[in-house]
């Protein structure tokens, strides 16, 4: 296993590990329907259960969100066994992993996802939300902005995953 794949995985599991932990908790502490302010008017813990996908759509469809899930969780998955050119992708793609994997433990376990975070001025979310909408932006962002590896980068990392190619022509000329 190359590094960042380690990486994809160790983001992917402590982004499971502190959504199913703090919806645990959000359950055992606070009944359904009842909100505790942390920050009046700015942050409260609002305990609610989300039978839909975000926003509350599909509200009636979790048969359809369950597979959608799977799908998804099964090409974060590919992706990481394909291994990454950069750490920040594999931490990036494994935030979405974790979260679709948190939200898909609710639902299946629950019949609907556990959402706490309320700001008052959002939809009420959790940290699964936060890590597969973080961990897409990232994705995104990083694939605008960040320039692609060299020719000698992209021969370093072939050859540490066992690849043999000829050398790329040059398009300069």
């Amino acid at each position: 296993m190359s590094r960042n794949q380690k990486w994809f995985f160790a983001a992917a599991l402590f982004t499971l590990a502190v959504d199913q932990l703090s919806k645990a908790a959000v359950r055992w502490a606070i009944p359904l329907g009842s909100s505790v302010p942390l920050i009046p008017n700015i942050l409260h813990l609002t305990h609610t259960q989300n039978p839909g996908a975000a926003f509350g759509l599909f509200s009636n469809a979790s048969p359809f969100l369950v597979v959608v899930a799977l799908f998804t969780i099964g090409l974060l998955l590919w992706l990481g066994r394909q291994g990454f050119d950069r750490r920040r992708f594999a931490v990036a793609t494994g935030l979405m992993l974790g979260g679709a994997a948190g939200n898909l433990a609710d639902r299946l376990r629950f019949g609907a996802v556990t959402d706490f975070i309320d700001l008052r001025v959002w939809p009420i979310f959790n940290f699964a939300d936060t890590a597969l909408t973080v961990g897409a932006l990232l994705f995104l962002w990083w694939s605008a902005v960040v320039t692609p590896k060299t020719e000698a980068e992209a021969t370093a990392v072939s050859a540490e995953r066992g690849e043999t190619h000829a050398p790329a022509e040059s398009q300069d000329s």
